[in-house]
């Protein structure tokens, strides 16, 4: 039934198993800068830890597959706003997975995960795209919430104090 779309590959030699080893090389291949840590399992990715809002961003290699992490930190007085508008911006985002993650002693955070499943294997090509599009996406979410006063943004002089407060 050829005209689907659908293509067999019969050389499966670009095609992998996933290890931490291939997905580090894999990140230096596709010049994405990381570093690792003592606390975690994750590889943090510097280009998104750079984005305004961004505490945290990981890539953690699961039996499935691969995750991709970025906690952002949310202004508490935008808690209920953010809540509100949770299903919009995951529609809006459909290769992010978006949730609240609020714990007494923290800040309060939103979590944008992206999954890559890799089960039957995965080529450079593939993990590049995945990472990529997450990458796109959570600096683009980042952006507009920093737009919608949700997140702590860095100090602006030009900005009163409370200028932006709903009311």
């Amino acid at each position: 039934m050829a005209g689907f779309g659908v293509r067999i590959v019969n050389d499966m030699s670009s095609v992998q198993d996933i290890s931490r080893a291939t997905v580090e090389h894999w990140l230096a291949d596709s010049r994405v800068e990381y570093y690792t840590c003592d606390r975690c399992e994750g590889l943090h990715l510097r280009t998104l830890q750079e984005t305004e809002g961004v505490i945290d961003s990981r890539l953690f290699l699961e039996p499935w597959g691969l995750l991709l992490t970025t906690e952002l930190e949310i202004r508490p007085m935008a808690l209920l706003p953010l809540a509100a508008d949770l299903g919009r911006l995951n529609m809006d985002y459909p290769t992010l997975k978006l949730f609240q993650d609020v714990v007494d002693d923290a800040t309060p955070q939103l979590v944008a995960a992206g999954i890559q499943l890799g089960g039957a294997g995965l080529c450079l090509e593939q993990f590049a795209g995945f990472v990529a599009s997450t990458v796109t996406a959570t600096r683009q979410l980042a952006a507009e919430c920093l737009q919608l006063n949700y997140l702590f943004a860095e100090a602006d002089t030009d900005i009163a104090p409370g200028s932006r407060a709903l009311h």
